[in-house]
């Protein structure tokens, strides 16, 4: 069973403080934008920033989110070099994320106007404070590791996403359905495998569609339909660019046919 302590010093550093970091950010950044009262008496509600923390949010969702992902799947499996080493580059690319999204709110609030006379206020500063300082650790750990961390691999059978779910799923008592799946997604004309680059646009469409019906269920009825389209087409932009800029990188999918 692998374990984060099974990685080598410099990947493990930039895994932990990695993950440390992206979790300190997203407590502060559903303090700042999900509580009303901290979101009106803070100038990060309006764009560019409010642009900024969406964009960036969405990046760490998806990055985050697949190296999650692959970390569980690799728990019950033996050691592997290159899984680990796209665990550790997803938390770095994570951090690096969360770096830009800070400095941006950073600028902001310096050169904004503030409400600090309530506890809920100060509270999110503090953890944006905190993240902040966590994230500059972290980003001292990816430098010291940056040669580990993007040394050039050439693996055809290094594994992907998919490969991470079915790890996942024969875990849980599932390996009929697992082996199933594997077979399919290696064999079939329609697996993700043979079109990489359609999976993510369709993602990216769901996603859009995905938020508009969620901010409808939220807040209500849109403005216009207009307003309503550019909210999912932000969104969808968001997601297929994310998906695209990490599919090579972080392994997202292999090609088919590669076992």
């Amino acid at each position: 069973m692998i374990r984060v302590n099974d990685y080598p010093p410099d990947l493990r550093r930039v895994t932990w403080l990695g993950a440390v970091a992206t979790g300190l950010f997203a407590i502060a950044t559903w303090l700042t934008t999900q509580v009303a009262s901290i979101r009106d008496a803070l100038p990060l509600g309006v764009d560019p920033p409010d642009a900024v923390v969406s964009f960036g949010v969405i990046a760490i969702v998806v990055v985050a989110g697949v190296t999650a992902v692959r970390a569980i799947g690799q728990l019950r499996r033996p050691y592997d070099p290159l899984i680990a080493r796209r665990i550790a580059l997803g938390w770095a690319i994570a951090t690096i994320i969360v770096a830009v999204v800070l400095v941006s709110d950073a600028v902001t609030l310096l050169t904004g106007q503030s409400d600090l006379t309530t506890i809920g206020v100060r509270v999110a500063l503090g953890m944006l404070v905190l993240a902040g300082a966590s994230t500059v650790v972290a980003l001292i750990s990816i430098g010291r590791a940056r040669a580990a961390l993007w040394r050039p691999v050439s693996a055809d059978a290094e594994p992907d996403m998919l490969d991470a779910v079915v790890s996942i799923f024969g875990s849980a008592g599932g390996h009929r359905g697992a082996d199933r799946f594997a077979a399919w997604v290696e064999r079939s004309p329609l697996s993700p495998r043979r079109h990489r680059v359609a999976v993510g646009l369709l993602g990216a469409l769901v996603a859009g569609v995905g938020a508009i019906a969620w901010h409808t269920f939220r807040e209500g009825a849109w403005i216009s339909a207009d307003v309503a389209a550019l909210f999912g087409a932000l969104m969808a932009i968001g997601v297929a660019v994310s998906y695209l800029l990490c599919l090579g990188p972080l392994r997202l999918l292999r090609p088919a046919g590669r076992d």
